[in-house]
């Protein structure tokens, strides 16, 4: 059988051998017409001269394949949806005058102002003349390519070979744009690539890197192995240029969300007939000139633009994205990267598009949001965003576009392992597959028990719910229930359940110090006065006094192991050795502090047990659920007392938690977090200093609190926290680091802060603290947001 030659050079750069039919019109408009928005930005095209691709080849007259070539033969199949503007560079082959060929795409950018280019360089070029060149045709960035390698194989070159690093200082410089088509056999799982890029990025923070071809996805396994080991790293793009299979888009977006993927064309290689499939571990490029398509009745060539559309079509419908994730995908990111636009979102009204939806909000529901601690007026009145529309990691897109690193409560510290951690998602989406509801309950809760009594040996029995206010009640319920008694005594903060705002009936300060301040117990039904007796973290003397007053009619001791500060010597001990002899039950809350300090509950480093113990947050990652473990005989009171709920049952809870105790046990969190936070901790005592500000740090490095001790705290706390909005960074009064938080993070928000810091002391010097913030500090407790 006569062999079918590959495409070639002269397929690519002839537009005379491009084939169109009517066929793939009829395609296109059947299937994508309303899928590719009208203002589409292609982030990855090629003009060009036909002469400076094929100097030898006289059969070849001089064709200039510009932007009216392009827009001439993509309008053919895309109608009135091709697109205006772009990201434009030259096609790059072996031995190209790159000079001219930049020269050519400048010359065709002076008519497109909502266009850009990239230069197209090699490793050999003198820097000096790269960036003379740069700055004299508006060029955004580089295109590299492993034919400019100094070698033949250039398919084996490491991306280093291409790719100078003269050009990455210069990117990190001026921020610029690089493309990049790595290659090397498997692509992105190659080892050697992700330690470049992983390495390089880190080390160049301001340059961007853009993985082309989906990361080189034509085997869409490539891609889908690795990418999670680029999670956290916060410039790296991808686009999508002729990539003919779903999976590697899919995997880009599970990982990084809809802000790094961006559409690119690969003109003109969009205009051949045929696609990349996977083949094995590597993949084939199936062309009109390589296959038989005659012998085959169900299928024919159709334009490699079309296949890359229909594969990101598939896995937009896999990912479930929407109108505005596909205007980002389709132009938003790219424009956005290259600064041509302001985020989408961001509306001309002189208020970001968030601040305008929260004071909307504020008319539809009670105290415009859920929870108390996640209210703006609580960091920055005005300012705070209210609402995100994406979380992965330790970044956090907000509905009007804007890109901030999570330097707080990280979910009110529910996310340790990070925002979407892949791990949990996967156990999560794998449930909602199957149903995460049904006239039974799955065996992750039975698998869940096991764990949690594993980690906790003198745990014979679990039981669950779905929020941590809920564990606590239950464990209430089940001490009472157990021991025929009625009255709490408390130390800490636990929950907004009625057992616990009992307290402030009979003294509305009850409850001062214990987290927060002003709790009403508005609603509360009057009897309940007396039954919650409220104690101080390491005063026995305080709880010796509850029992010699109320010893015989205590059910339960509930109160945190541990929270900013550890147990005096004695104390925990102490504790547990009076609620024994009292006949009580002693509960321990892990709901905030539980994991973080090590596996399980911070009960276990002191060696005290419990008969109960309570858990949420972390345990589930940012998944609804709460557990409440205890001792067999203990917890066999639950049977005599009706504690039960629909949503206790579904499956979602327990698939996320029993994913996240098993990451949990392989990864160990807490050595990540206490460097991360110490960090944290040190920089800012040292900017108080360098400053010359009352700067305070207080808890654990797991759990830092940070602040001011001066008459203005609250003000200068609101200032702070609204500049480093400016600056990208979610920050306030407290820091709670989770696994995706590295050492850079922190560096660059210190970075920050040390201008930050500058104005608050020129704030205080000149008196005017308050007009910067508008006369709207934030709010320290529940009391000012009832005024």
């Amino acid at each position: 059988m006569e062999k079918k030659p590959a495409a070639g050079l002269r397929d690519f750069a002839d537009p005379g051998r491009w084939k169109f039919t009517p066929e793939d019109r009829t395609l296109f408009e059947a299937q994508l017409a309303d899928f590719v928005p009208p203002d589409a930005f292609d982030a990855h095209a090629h003009w060009y001269d036909v002469q400076h691709l094929l100097p030898d080849d006289r059969a070849v007259p001089p064709t200039p394949v510009g932007f009216q070539v392009m827009q001439d033969r993509m309008r053919l199949w895309m109608g009135e949806r091709v697109h205006d503007n772009g990201l434009y560079f030259g096609y790059p082959t072996r031995g190209l005058d790159c000079t001219a060929a930049n020269a050519y795409v400048e010359a065709e950018l002076r008519q497109r102002p909502g266009s850009r280019g990239l230069m197209l360089i090699r490793p050999s070029d003198d820097s000096a003349a790269v960036e003379a060149a740069l700055v004299a045709g508006g060029f955004a960035g580089f295109k590299v390519y492993h034919l400019f390698a100094l070698r033949e194989d250039s398919f084996h070159a490491e991306q280093g070979e291409f790719l100078p690093e003269w050009a990455w200082e210069m990117a990190h410089q001026r921020g610029l744009w690089i493309t990049m088509h790595m290659v090397l056999p498997q692509a992105l799982s190659d080892v050697r690539n992700l330690d470049y890029i992983r390495q390089h990025c880190r080390a160049w923070p301001h340059a961007n890197l853009v993985l082309a071809h989906a990361g080189r996805g034509f085997n869409a396994n490539h891609t889908v192995a690795a990418i999670d080991q680029l999670r956290g790293i916060e410039n790296v793009f991808f686009d999508t240029s002729a990539v003919c299979e779903p999976a590697a888009f899919e995997a880009i977006m599970r990982a990084f969300g809809t802000t790094r993927l961006m559409y690119g064309s690969d003109f003109p290689v969009s205009e051949l007939n045929g696609k990349a499939i996977s083949v094995g571990d590597g993949f084939m490029w199936l062309y009109r000139q390589n296959v038989d398509w005659e012998s085959w009745p169900h299928g024919r060539p159709h334009l490699v633009g079309i296949e890359s559309l229909l594969a990101l079509q598939q896995a937009c419908r896999t990912l479930g994205w929407k109108d505005r994730d596909l205007e980002r995908l389709f132009g938003g990111n790219a424009r956005e990267l290259l600064g041509i636009r302001p985020a989408i979102g961001d509306e001309s009204d002189e208020r970001p598009l968030v601040q305008r939806q929260y004071e909307e909000a504020k008319t539809r529901i009670p105290g415009g949001v859920q929870l108390l601690s996640k209210r703006p007026e609580m960091f920055a009145p005005g300012q705070w965003p209210a609402y995100y529309e994406q979380a992965i990691g330790c970044e956090v897109i907000d509905t009007s576009g804007r890109r901030y690193v999570d330097l707080s409560h990280n979910g009110i510290l529910s996310c340790l392992l990070g925002f979407a951690d892949p791990d949990v998602n996967a156990a999560v989406i794998r449930r909602v597959h199957l149903g995460s509801m049904a006239t039974q309950q799955t065996y992750d809760e039975v698998r869940l028990a096991e764990l949690l009594t594993e980690v906790h040996p003198w745990a014979g029995m679990a039981r669950f719910t779905r929020t941590g206010g809920e564990a606590a009640a239950v464990a209430v319920r089940i001490a009472r229930s157990s021991t025929g008694r009625d009255k709490i005594a408390f130390c800490g903060y636990h929950g907004w359940h009625d057992w616990y705002l009992a307290a402030n009936l009979a003294d509305p300060d009850a409850l001062a110090g214990h987290l927060l301040a002003g709790l009403s117990p508005r609603g509360v039904p009057a009897g309940l006065a007396g039954s919650a007796l409220p104690f101080h973290y390491n005063r026995l003397d305080e709880l010796d006094q509850i029992l010699a007053d109320h010893g015989d009619q205590l059910a339960a001791v509930i109160m945190e192991p541990t929270r900013f500060v550890d147990p005096e010597p004695g104390f925990l001990e102490g504790v547990r050795e009076r609620v024994t002899q009292s006949g009580a039950r002693l509960i321990f809350d892990e709901i905030t502090v539980g994991w973080r300090l090590c596996l399980g509950g911070a009960h276990l480093l002191y060696g005290v047990t419990p008969d109960l113990a309570i858990f949420a947050k972390a345990m589930s990652n940012g998944f609804a659920m709460g557990a409440v473990i205890g001792t067999a005989e203990t917890m066999q009171a639950a049977e005599g007392s009706f504690i039960s709920s629909t949503y206790w049952t579904e499956g979602v809870g327990p698939a996320a938690a029993v994913a996240t105790i098993e990451k949990m046990r392989r990864v160990n969190p807490p050595p990540h977090l206490a460097p991360i936070g110490e960090l944290y901790r040190q920089g800012w005592t040292q900017l108080g200093e360098r400053h010359g500000l009352p700067a305070t740090v207080q808890g654990r490095p797991q759990m830092v609190l940070v602040g001011f001790d001066h008459p203005e705290s609250s003000a200068l706390m609101t200032l702070f926290t609204t500049r480093m909005l400016d600056a990208g960074f979610l920050a306030a009064g407290a820091f709670h680091p989770t696994l995706a938080h590295q050492p850079h993070h922190v560096e660059r928000a210190l970075a920050a802060a040390d201008g930050v810091f500058a104005e608050l002391r020129q704030a205080l010097d000149q008196g005017d603290l308050l007009q910067r913030i508008g006369h709207r500090p934030r709010h320290t407790g529940f009391a000012r947001l009832t005024d």
